[in-house]
């Protein structure tokens, strides 16, 4: 079994790897005097990273990174996230109980999932029931990165998921109860956090990537809007004012134009230069491949993992 997403116990720096469709970027975080401070961040492009650990091993030991606890953020293919009505059973027994609740929801076989789950607010849809997100991964697709990432020198202290490593850097962006919305554009489909008062409420997978045809920033906005009602009329929130899109995003882009022609929110790009300390030139390229990564570096509590076989 292989336990992720909770956070545990404080860290002393710690590096991230992320893997997509198009290559693995990874980051490295450690504590300044005064903040965190993000010290490594590159990306390398690879079309299957199984097959080439010595390259990633020496990228790896090229960064003075070998040995380092590390956060691996799953590929999106690899897990789903379902919302679901919380089971009226005791903490320590709701991992199995969200598992047959998962059973006819998943397109994997349940048995051989790893289960998890982040509660949300007590009063997030109207104090009607208690709700969570349940997070279901496929153990073997799990044990196979792990080993990989062990393979290439990182110690695996922690599996995370994209939409949750966001939350590391918008948080505390999120400080009131006027809502944040944050659109992420990833290279496989985009996600939507909604969040008030440094909380998760809402998240939900949308089919915008970062390649996507100009004309299909209409889809998005149609896209965005459908949850931003759901999160008034069903969660029961307040509207949100302000909407961030991440990665950085050129100001005068056709999505830019877009959104701030169709939605009557405050839309900003997230700029880490203007958010993290650091000396690396993190360029809109760099930020486009690896702003993931450095969120989940950030993470300054995390899982501690065991994996059985």
């Amino acid at each position: 079994m292989l336990s992720f997403l909770k956070k545990k116990s404080a860290v002393n720096g710690l590096t991230s790897l992320v893997i997509n469709k198009g290559g693995v970027s990874f980051a490295h975080v450690r504590d300044g005097n005064t903040q965190p401070e993000l010290v490594c961040c590159e990306y390398s492009a690879s079309t299957n990273p199984l097959v080439e650990p010595k390259r990633f091993r020496d990228l790896i030991e090229a960064n003075n990174l070998l040995g380092t606890k590390t956060s691996l953020v799953l590929p999106e293919s690899s897990y789903q996230i379902h919302l679901v009505e919380r089971p009226e059973v005791p903490d320590e027994e709701l991992t199995e109980a969200l598992r047959w609740r998962l059973k006819d929801l998943i397109t994997f076989d349940v048995e051989q999932a790893v289960i998890d789950y982040i509660d949300l607010p007590e009063d997030a849809y109207r104090s009607r029931s208690r709700m969570v997100y349940a997070i279901a991964a496929e153990q073997a697709k799990v044990d196979l990165w792990v080993d990989w990432c062990s393979e290439i020198g990182l110690d695996i202290t922690a599996v995370d998921v994209p939409e949750l490593a966001l939350l590391n850097l918008t948080e505390d962006l999120a400080d009131s109860e006027s809502g944040l919305a944050v659109f992420n554009i990833g290279e496989e489909g985009s996600s939507i956090n909604l969040l008030s008062d440094s909380a998760l409420y809402f998240t939900r997978n949308l089919s915008y990537s970062h390649t996507p045809a100009p004309e299909n920033a209409s889809a998005a906005v149609l896209e965005l809007q459908r949850s931003l009602d759901y999160y008034e009329s069903q969660v029961g929130k307040p509207p949100c004012v302000r909407l961030l899109v991440m990665p950085m995003q050129a100001d005068e882009s056709p999505l830019m134009n877009e959104l701030r022609y169709s939605l009557a929110l405050d839309i900003h790009s997230l700029d880490l230069n203007n958010l993290i300390s650091s000396e690396i030139d993190l360029t809109e390229s760099l930020q486009n491949q690896a702003t993931v990564a450095i969120a989940a570096a950030l993470r300054t509590e995390f899982a501690i993992t065991e994996v059985v076989k």
